[in-house]
């Protein structure tokens, strides 16, 4: 039996989803933590992935962080450059990326897409370690949304070269309001999808009317991140030091190396609790650092970042001006409570969604709609050409006596219909698709309906080169 599953690979962590018994449930890897470092590291001859590839002695390993960003096909010069910066290995960018992993033991060359895959083929070992019985693992991934098909594409081959069998590519707005099954409220609603990960952020109004889902306004910035946060407490932490044993851990790289891992890990503790021990062994020059760290204290350092954490919200809200009835907060910097309580304060009639771990939604989303792929009897019609970005004709469908208007010209992909269709006693029904009313059909498909009852909903999905039909 085939197994559903959600993926969300970003900049900085991957997070690994299923979904059975109609719930979504994360999937933790083999060190018990449920969501995975996006690092990839060459430690001799071997290769470390994740938490093994963040921790031990840096030093002696060659690194690539955030290697998402150079899997869009249309990165620039700014990417590169944070990619660069943040990695221990060297970066050829002449026709194509290069990466150079070297260390005292071997010189080994790779590309971003078989970083990634490598990340991919960490994710399939967990799925199937925490599988039931055998069977297909078949997944749905979530991609920026301002990335092209091509970028998504290479999201694709890298997912099924690591075992998995992908099913579909949703955006990531998309997925984290299915983690919410906010598509099936029965009133229309505006939602602002707020998502703050480790180096990026983007804010997104989304209508939802009717199943219908359509991203109204979107704001994307690459210089936003969670780990300007951390940057500012592993500053906060060395100007403690400094005044303490008069060293300055800032003019040396190893030590703010060892900073900003441990800052990193006292601001998701900081998430939770109200306080953090910080312990480095040898932080400089052979002296250990310890120290408390309170939440009030790491609100108080980062204070003067939040206004401009709050401006792509501001914006995409001002641009839209329309009313704002829900916000989904996703991206794990949005687990930190003042964060939270900034972008709630930004709309205060509107409802906060957070019953979801942040860093934990976007997957959630996929794996829900991997379910949905699978549980549902679906059918695709593929004689219509939406090769474009846009649909460049009316569609409709008929059945029994019925024409509905299922899509309007330039209507973007991913939009979606829901009807409700009572058919009586009938065990069987055919379905024709149209450009317009009187038109002969293009497209027609008669499937069995004898298990459903009736009435059923037909839910219609305009993807980039088909119409999805599926029935519940």
């Amino acid at each position: 039996m085939a197994g559903a599953y959600g993926i969300h690979l970003g900049n900085s962590s991957a997070c690994l989803a299923s979904y059975s018994n109609g719930a979504a449930s994360i999937i933790a890897n083999d060190a018990g933590d449920r969501v995975t470092p996006a690092i990839v590291a060459l430690n001799g001859t071997e290769w470390e992935i994740g938490l093994p590839a963040k921790s031990g002695q840096l030093s002696s390993k060659s690194i690539i962080r955030h290697n998402k960003r150079l899997m869009n096909n249309d990165f620039n010069q700014e990417d590169l450059s944070y990619v660069e910066t943040s990695a221990s290995c060297r970066i050829q960018n002449d026709e194509k990326v290069v990466y150079e992993f070297e260390t005292s033991e071997t010189t080994l060359y790779s590309n971003p897409d078989n970083i990634a895959t490598k990340i991919y083929a960490k994710l399939f070992t967990i799925a199937s370690h925490a599988m039931s019985n055998e069977g297909d693992l078949k997944l749905v991934l979530a991609a920026p949304l301002h990335w092209s098909n091509l970028s998504r594409e290479r999201l694709v081959k890298c997912a099924e070269l690591a075992g998995f069998d992908v099913l579909q590519v949703i955006s990531e707005p998309a997925a984290a309001l299915l983690a919410y099954n906010i598509e099936e409220t029965s009133e229309d609603v505006n939602v602002l999808v707020y998502r703050l990960g480790g180096s990026s952020c983007d804010a997104s109004v989304v209508k939802v009317s009717g199943g219908f889902m359509t991203i109204e306004k979107n704001v994307y910035r690459s210089d936003l991140g969670g780990q300007c946060l951390t940057k500012d407490l592993a500053d906060f932490i060395a100007q403690e030091f400094r005044q303490k044993w008069k060293l300055d851990p800032q003019e040396s790289r190893r030590a703010m190396a060892k900073l900003l891992i441990h800052a990193d890990n006292c601001k998701h503790v900081l998430s939770t609790l109200n306080s953090a021990h910080v312990f480095i062994e040898s932080l400089l020059d052979g002296v250990d650092w310890s120290q408390n760290v309170s939440r009030a204290r790491f609100e108080n350092v980062i204070s003067s970042k939040i206004s401009a954490y709050l401006e792509p919200a501001q914006k995409v809200i001002e641009s839209f001006g329309g009313p704002i009835h829900k916000i989904v907060i996703c991206g794990g910097s949005m687990k930190i409570p003042k964060l939270q309580a900034a972008i709630s304060n930004l709309l205060p009639e509107a409802e906060i969604l957070s019953g979801i771990n942040p860093d934990e939604v976007i997957a959630a989303g996929c794996s829900r709609e991997a379910g949905l792929l699978l549980d549902i009897p679906e059918f695709s019609l593929k004689d219509m050409n939406t090769e474009v970005e846009f649909l460049g004709k009316d569609v409709y469908l008929k059945y029994l006596d019925q024409t509905v208007q299922l899509f309007k010209e330039g209507t973007a992909p991913y939009s979606q219909h829901v009807q409700s269709i009572d058919i009586g006693d009938m065990k069987s029904i055919s379905f024709t698709l149209h450009d317009n009313p009187d038109s002969k059909e293009f497209a027609t498909e008669t499937f069995n309906v004898e298990s459903l009852t009736s009435p059923f909903t037909l839910k219609a999905t305009l993807q980039e080169s088909n119409i999805l039909l599926r029935v519940e």
